[in-house]
């Protein structure tokens, strides 16, 4: 039976775990199949070079059939040479830093060099496929999509809450989640932030600025994930950036009003259902609020998780690779 290792990065106990979430969903459509899948988590989290580099060497001593390096870490790739090796790439946000050699580095270390180890690449969405393409050149044909799984522990509510006043979800603390920009949004009206995430003091002080009425939460359980989604009245997600944007299929998953930004892939993720604002304008993101408040615009209509379709895609790809180290 082929191996497959999945290779991903150590979470952090506050981090993101949106990628591990979509692999574990993956899993049990790759029970009792023609594929070993093997999870492995880095032995370090991907912080300051030192561990970086352990992480790569630690790469180097993987050993199966194919590796298949699950996202963030791309730099896992480094010594890879030699061996069958497929990486999603979530999002290329890195090259929008600020600081030109930092950019460089960062180009560098998660993606020339990466890419040039990998037989397969697999972007999240088209907008990140799109990217990649005119960054690198890694060849179309070695280039797949397959969108990131919904995790099955969300799912529709049962009714929509009646909260003493609109509850805003807001989801994440990078800078690139504009939380400044929703909150300016949303000064004076008569609503409640419920942020997930631990903001920092100057978060707090921004807030109380504003005379934001706001809560926070983190460490949620799974169940307590879909609960924050359940009893709030929209998702405001009007990132400045993003490789997939997951809480907008999650929300719809659930049944909320979703508010998000006209950029690709959010403008691609959330067609027919999103209200799209232009996230660097405060006027645009309080209007479409206001018009969610009206009624305007109903509760999206819940989609089913696409796991099995996304594990199939997956499983062809093993198979294409195996299939070209028999001819070669």
């Amino acid at each position: 039976m082929p191996k497959v290792i999945w290779y991903g990065r150590k979470p952090h106990d506050l981090g993101n775990f949106s990628i591990e979430n979509a692999f574990r969903e993956l899993l049990p459509h790759f029970e009792n199949g023609p594929w070993q899948i093997e999870w492995r988590e880095a032995g370090w989290h991907s912080t300051g070079w030192l561990n970086r580099l352990r992480i790569v060497w630690e790469a180097r001593k993987l050993d199966a059939d194919i590796i298949h390096i699950t996202g963030d870490i791309h730099f896992a790739a480094w010594m890879l040479g030699g061996k069958k090796v497929v990486m999603t790439v979530h999002d290329l946000g890195f090259l929008q830093d600020e600081k030109a050699w930092r950019r460089w580095v960062l180009r560098k270390w998660w993606l020339d060099w990466p890419v040039k180890r990998c037989n397969r690449l697999v972007a999240v969405s088209q907008a990140t496929r799109d990217q990649i393409l005119a960054q690198t050149p890694f060849p179309e044909s070695a280039l797949r999509v397959i969108p990131t799984v919904i995790p099955s522990h969300f799912h529709p509510r049962s009714a929509t809450p009646e909260n003493p006043k609109p509850v805003l979800l807001h989801i994440g603390l990078a800078e690139n989640k504009n939380l400044r920009g929703h909150a300016e949004a949303i000064s004076g009206m008569d609503v409640r932030l419920r942020i997930i995430g631990e903001p920092s003091e100057s978060d707090c002080a921004m807030l109380d600025r504003l005379n934001i009425d706001y809560e926070w939460m983190s460490r949620l359980s799974d169940q307590e994930m879909q609960e924050a989604y359940a009893t709030s009245d929209m998702l405001l997600f009007c990132s400045t950036l993003e490789g997939f944007g997951m809480p907008i299929l999650e929300a719809k998953t659930v049944g909320l009003p979703v508010i998000t930004s006209d950029l690709s892939p959010m403008r691609e993720v959330g067609a027919e259902y999103a209200i799209m604002v232009d996230p660097f304008d405060v006027s645009s993101i309080a209007r479409a609020v206001k018009r969610v408040l009206s009624g305007e615009f109903p509760p999206p209509v819940p989609s089913p998780s696409h796991s099995a379709g996304a594990a199939n895609q997956y499983a062809e790809l093993y198979r294409e690779l195996c299939l070209e180290s028999m001819r070669s």
